[in-house]
């Protein structure tokens, strides 16, 4: 099982270990269910761990935006205790964001009274 906890904004955060070539971190981000990805990382993290370049792909964010030669990078993110390489885009922003491709036969609980996450893997 995965724990994380819903912040003051009310934004739900969990702890996520990213592996590069050079370096790795254990850091929180933010899980977006906006965003249909692995991980999104900020541009001065994803060059602190050497990730590889991989592929330029089209991307269209939520307001609608075309963001053309968007780079795609690899590396390796521990998910539910297996580490697994995954696809990582970058972003100006300073936020993690952990999207919804980590989903694929988990159960996610969001509980805004106790200001929990829980993510279950489905037998």
């Amino acid at each position: 099982m995965i724990e994380g906890y819903i912040s003051t904004t009310g934004t739900p955060v969990l702890e996520i270990k990213v592996e590069g070539k050079r370096e790795d971190i254990t850091a929180e981000g933010i899980l977006d269910t906006g965003f249909d990805g692995y991980l999104c990382l900020p541009i001065s993290i994803a060059v602190s761990l050497g990730l590889e370049l991989i592929k330029v792909v089209r991307t269209e964010l939520a307001n609608g935006t075309i963001l053309e030669d968007e780079l795609v990078f690899t590396g390796k993110v521990e998910w539910n205790g297996t580490l697994i390489e995954v696809d990582i885009l970058l972003t100006k922003s300073e936020d993690i964001l952990i999207g919804t491709s980590f989903l694929n036969g988990y159960s996610v609980n969001l509980d805004y009274q106790t200001k929990k996450v829980r993510i279950e893997k489905l037998a």
